[in-house]
């Protein structure tokens, strides 16, 4: 004996309709964060739209307005684009851009607050302003780096109390003489040099 029993699953929309238009077409900049990033534009996610895929109607929407553009840079919107895919864009061309960052740090004498560990991470989030394109890339088999694939750099600082400071101060640009160590005090070595 089989019992079988009818069950209707009704589903109820997320936003309502007057709202759907906005979620499928806007990304909002909100105070706690960014809303509407989802993908929205897959067949079933909102009734009585026609969501699927097809290349006539994306070539017809899809365009990119250059904002800004130099011989260094370019600054363009995508507009017609899902977020998820322009954010696969940014990432591909993020990745694919050739830039310079600090790989290797030799700590020598650290006495500092800071650990060895945070302080080569900081160091490898300075942006370094290099030409690329003057540089090879380094064969994975090279222990060493070579003038054509290497920037060196040396920071050397010494943190010392003021002696002209006032004693009723708490201000360490006031107490301390190379308190913060800036863009001034690195030098290059050429790999030649060391």
């Amino acid at each position: 004996m089989f019992c079988y029993t009818s069950i209707k699953i009704y589903s109820k929309m997320a936003a309502p309709m007057r709202n759907v238009d906005e979620i499928r077409n806007r990304v909002i900049l909100g105070e706690f964060g960014v809303k509407n990033v989802h993908s929205t534009d897959f067949p079933g996610n909102y009734p009585e739209y026609d969501d699927t895929w097809n290349q006539k109607k994306f070539q017809k929407n899809f365009r990119i307005d250059i904002i800004q553009m130099d011989e260094n840079s370019m600054e363009f919107d995508m507009v017609g684009i899902d977020a998820a895919i322009a954010n696969a864009f940014r990432r591909i061309l993020l990745a694919e851009v050739p830039t310079m960052a600090v790989e290797k740090v030799f700590i020598y004498n650290n006495t500092s607050i800071i650990q060895d560990e945070i302080l080569a991470h900081r160091l490898g989030l300075i942006p370094i302003k290099a030409d690329p394109r003057l540089f090879e890339y380094r064969n994975a088999d090279d222990e060493e780096g070579t003038e054509i694939d290497t920037i060196q750099l040396q920071l050397k600082v010494k943190c010392t109390r003021n002696p002209r400071a006032s004693k009723d101060s708490s201000d360490p640009s006031e107490l301390y003489i190379n308190h913060m160590a800036k863009r001034l005090l690195f030098f290059h070595l050429a790999v030649t040099d060391i």
